[in-house]
């Protein structure tokens, strides 16, 4: 077995024990506590909703039963493995603990592939790969808001900054990867896209310093390179987007929460005094990125181009997360989308790992193989500390939630199926949330209780009555809504409170409703798949759309190189 192969197998065992023990740490009795919200409920349910995802867009045995369209407002492509292991068991707590600890390690690995092949550094790639996946605020995610897509999308980062770095530096062949990179992020958290297409705007001024930079011809290639790789990003996420618009254009629905962003702006004197704290809570970053802050501040002045813009980019990340920012300026714009100029602390995270994991690396680069060893140990046994100090302290502290401040296993199914939210949900329909959530009919203007059944794809109540009557059924409408009685199709009202409204017939009625994707849906997501399909064939051809033998290529850059 060779050296690389022997190393390779013992950061991959690294990564696993880390990958368990973290998973171990969010859940020590095997149980999941609700932190002062009920996200990670809702991101349950949108993994449990997906069984039927590809025939409706509407899970009845998901989201209190009512017939919430979330799948629809809310883009699953990246949580459909998560779906998968959640045929593992049955048991929604210990299935999503084994996908939370699948998306570690998926971290980890991502980190370490993507900084080996920006740095080829071993040591470098390493570390960046542990504060990286152990970050403080990456902790904050998991732990504490439970924002599962969030930090999905953590995965994904290190593709996509890589790829952009390779259009910066003239190979404009790698398009491909960075537009799969970027649409992989949109499918999975559109606010973590939102983020990093900011921090993209810096680099392309900054690379103006770079020699490389100054010439036409590169700027008509990086603009071409762009405007292929916005074009295909858009072609791969519009069986998410353009169906989303449809729905919205039908019918109101409500948008996640409109927060003041300066009231969520870090105040920077309280961000440092935070990062001194192991409370998660806080939403900073932790005293090993302030260590990092420091080193970048000593050493940044006679660093390496790249690792100057890294900082740079650290910097103002670090600033858009404060309220040295006017956002009270830019609340009623597009921004007020973002919900928290915290979010920023991500695409800090990402930065500042980058510049520590570099200056550690070389301030032992020449030193012997016994003291890099010790650095890694040392980083680890830090980035652990860190996190099981912070984990530990928020699992002892008093949660907001209530009603159900502990999921166990025994009853996980159970609490998850029932529970019920708002977001997505057509507005009329809002002030009547509970009445809906109860499954209150409305018989000609009679509150009453009926008995209903469902499956994942159908909803189903029998009503008998010697007169017609006009029944409210607390299933909510969108577009796309099926509505059969005696297995015959029939037409349906809105009611006032944005819920399906029939005209019975004399006798028995069976009522069934059902959703389908509607012929705009259709024809979005195949063209999404095509050219997905595409795009992953332009990226392994070098954004060629004809074949090019690998070999050809190769002999042309030897060519190339020898004369």
């Amino acid at each position: 077995m060779t050296s690389k192969k022997l190393r390779t197998i013992i950061f991959g065992i690294i990564f696993l024990v880390l990958s368990i023990l973290y998973t171990m740490l969010f859940a020590p009795n095997g149980n999941v506590r609700l932190m002062d919200s009920y996200d990670l409920l809702f991101h349950m349910n949108r993994i449990q909703s997906l069984s039927n995802i590809f025939v409706s867009p509407v899970n009845f045995s998901s989201w209190g039963h009512v017939g919430n369209m979330t799948s629809l407002f809310y883009p699953w492509l990246t949580i459909f493995p998560g779906f998968l292991i959640f045929q593992l068991f049955g048991n929604p707590v210990l299935d999503f603990l084994v996908y939370l600890t699948v998306i570690n390690f998926c971290t980890f690995v991502s980190a370490y592939y993507f900084m080996k092949k920006f740095s080829n550094n071993t040591l470098q790639s390493f570390l960046f790969s542990i504060i990286y996946t152990l970050a403080f605020f990456r902790a904050a995610s998991v732990f504490y808001r439970a924002g599962l897509a969030e930090y999905i999308s953590y995965i994904f980062i290190p593709m996509i900054f890589y790829e952009f770095y390779q259009l910066l530096i003239g190979k404009f062949n790698k398009w491909p990867l960075f537009a799969l990179s970027f649409s992989l992020v949109v499918m999975t958290h559109p606010l973590s896209a939102f983020t990093t297409a900011i921090m993209l705007v810096p680099l392309v001024l900054l690379v103006l310093f770079s020699k490389t930079s100054h010439s036409w011809k590169y700027w008509l290639d990086l603009v071409y390179s762009g405007v292929k790789s916005i074009f295909f990003v858009g072609l791969t996420t519009i069986g998410f987007t353009l169906p989303m618009y449809q729905q919205q254009k039908y019918i109101s629905v409500n948008r996640p929460a409109v927060i003041d962003l300066w009231s969520t702006a870090k105040d920077p004197v309280l961000l440092f005094q935070d990062a001194m704290k192991a409370d998660v809570r806080s939403y900073s970053f932790g005293a090993i990125f302030v260590f990092a802050l420091i080193l970048l501040l000593i050493f940044v002045w006679r660093d390496q181009l790249k690792y100057k813009v890294i900082a740079i980019e650290a910097v103002l990340a670090l600033l858009l997360s404060t309220n040295l920012i006017p956002w009270n300026t830019l609340q009623d714009s597009f921004l007020n989308y973002l919900q928290f100029p915290w979010r920023f602390l991500n695409p800090f995270t990402f930065f500042i790992a980058i510049y520590l994991s570099h200056i550690l690396a070389m301030l032992v680069d020449k030193r012997s193989g016994l003291l890099k060893v010790s650095v890694a140990v040392v980083m680890i046994l830090i980035c652990s500390f860190q996190i099981y100090v912070s984990g530990t302290k928020l699992n002892g502290q008093i949660t907001l939630v209530k009603d159900t401040p502990v999921v166990k296993q025994s009853e996980s199914n159970y609490i998850v199926r029932r529970y019920n939210q708002h977001d997505y949900y057509p507005n009329r329909s809002l002030k009547y949330f509970q009445d809906i959530g109860r499954h209150h009919f409305i018989v000609n203007g009679h509150k009453t209780k009926l008995h209903y059944k469902y499956t994942d794809s159908n909803y189903t109540v029998k009503y008998y009555n010697q007169d017609p009557v006009t029944m409210d059924i607390p299933v909510l409408v969108y577009k796309g809504l099926d509505v059969t009685i005696n297995n015959e199709k029939t037409n349906y009202t809105i009611s006032k409170r944005g819920t399906v409204e029939v005209k019975t017939k004399p006798g028995q009625n069976v009522i069934q409703l059902s959703y389908h994707y509607s012929t705009v849906t259709k024809a979005a997501i195949g063209l999404n798949v095509v050219s997905s399909g595409l795009l992953i064939w332009l990226c392994v051809n070098d954004g060629k759309l004809l074949y090019k033998k690998k070999k050809d290529t190769d002999t042309k850059e030897l060519k190339s190189k020898n004369s």
